[in-house]
């Protein structure tokens, strides 16, 4: 039931880049994800926080290199999500000002 609307991931742009993205985003995202295992939770942050290469998180925390990629592929799908939504929430704060402003 997806149309072309919803079509996550497509663009460079839309994947995250290792190594650049803040502790604070990151705990935010994985709070809504649906990533529970811890093992790869801390892969995800030493690669995505700290930059550290997919083969060492993997080697590190005992993880196969596939189970890493599916993991990384659902983040990311949150990651893009969430990007998709925040026209919504700045609407919606516009809508709220100019209404109270009358």
């Amino acid at each position: 039931m997806r149309d072309n609307y919803f079509l996550l991931g497509k663009s460079q742009n839309d994947f995250l880049t290792p190594g650049k993205m803040s502790e604070l985003h990151f705990w935010l995202l994985i709070e809504i994800s649906p990533i529970h295992s811890e093992k790869i939770i801390l892969a995800l942050k030493d690669f995505l926080v700290l930059g550290f290469s997919r083969k060492e998180v993997c080697e590190r925390h005992k993880i196969s290199s596939g189970y890493f990629s599916g993991a990384l592929g659902r983040f990311q799908r949150v990651n893009v999500t969430v990007i998709q939504l925040i026209p919504f929430y700045f609407q919606e704060k516009s809508s709220m000002h100019f209404s109270n402003a009358s």
